[in-house]
């Protein structure tokens, strides 16, 4: 009965929630955040060399995050925390996405 009522709490916060149907996206680090940093920098004590060597590993830093990082609901991540079959499904999935384009790619047009 227990299971039952969690379940249906985490509809209802699911369809209350800003992210429905929107669950997962990437972190946007963009033209802004960069300029932010170019901002930080200009006033730093490191010298024109310093500086521009620093820009340059925030920027780095800044698309190194875009790939690792996501934003996501709170109920998708409560679910991939409390079920690690969820979470093992979803990398399998993507570890063989695009399989499929291209064994049919080798196996070539069908007769």
């Amino acid at each position: 009965m227990g299971d039952i009522l969690e379940e249906a709490g985490a509809v209802v916060q699911c369809r209350q929630c800003p992210w429905y149907k929107n669950c997962v996206m990437p972190m946007q680090i963009g033209s802004n955040e960069i300029s932010q940093f170019r901002m930080m920098m200009q006033g730093g004590a490191l010298g024109e060399q310093g500086s521009a060597e620093m820009e340059k590993v925030l920027e780095n830093v800044a698309a190194m995050g875009q790939n690792m990082m996501v934003q996501c609901c709170p109920v998708f991540a409560e679910r991939l925390k409390m079920d690690p079959r969820l979470a093992e499904r979803i990398k399998l999935f993507m570890q063989a996405w695009g399989q499929d384009e291209e064994k049919a790619k080798l196996e070539g047009p069908e007769s």
